[in-house]
């Protein structure tokens, strides 16, 4: 687990979204959120965003992800975190940006970001789920939802048809130069398994004849 420093001037923030994430699957917890803060930083520094914004939107945009009451978990995390950020005497233009920027991280309801920073935030939500990290991520959540490896609903058919997919959305170039390598390690990560299961199956078939 990743230590947050008291010196951290959102600590606060980020011991109000704790208790939040402590409740969530593993796939998308407190770690999870502090590594979209720490990628939406690094595309908010090329593209010319507002840091403040996107950090706090990266640290609550899943708060609301398990047990949601209204139609998404990014509708849900937006409602709690503008309670959250009211407690804390955050400006209402503040909240209503950072608001934005949550309820538009997920295509789950028709939401498209429109501000930079809400383009930010989408893109480094998306970044999380590539390369090794998204490898472990994706089996982390197909343990939970009980998927198998391969075939039908399974990790391999949502890393197909949803993860292969996120770059066609992504909505900055910094983003789309990140994400590129870390996918193709994700593909040949696919390809490996392939080759190693069609290897084993054949082994297991000249033996059996």
């Amino acid at each position: 687990m990743e230590k947050v420093s008291t010196q951290d001037p959102l600590h606060s923030i980020i011991l109000v979204a704790k208790g939040f994430y402590a409740r969530k699957d593993r796939a998308h917890d407190l770690e999870h959120a502090l590594r979209v803060r720490e990628w939406g930083n690094k595309l908010a520094q090329e593209e010319g965003a507002d840091v403040s914004i996107i950090e706090l939107a990266a640290l609550l945009h899943d708060i609301g992800r398990s047990g949601a009451v209204e139609k998404t978990h990014a509708e849900s995390s937006a409602g709690l975190a503008v309670n959250i950020l009211q407690k804390n005497g955050y400006s209402q233009e503040v909240i209503g940006r950072v608001k934005e920027a949550i309820i538009s991280h997920s295509r789950e309801a028709g939401h498209e970001p429109t501000t930079i920073e809400a383009k930010i935030l989408y893109d480094a939500d998306k970044l999380d789920f590539v390369g090794a990290i998204g490898l472990g991520r994706l089996f982390t959540m197909g343990g939970v939802q009980g998927w198998p490896l391969v075939g039908e609903n399974s990790c391999e058919t949502f890393y197909q048809e949803r993860i292969q997919g996120y770059k066609e959305h992504l909505f900055t170039k910094t983003a789309i130069k990140y994400f590129e390598p870390l996918l193709q390690y994700m593909e040949s990560f696919w390809r490996e398994l392939q080759t190693e299961r069609l290897n084993i199956s054949l082994s297991g078939y000249a033996k059996s004849v």
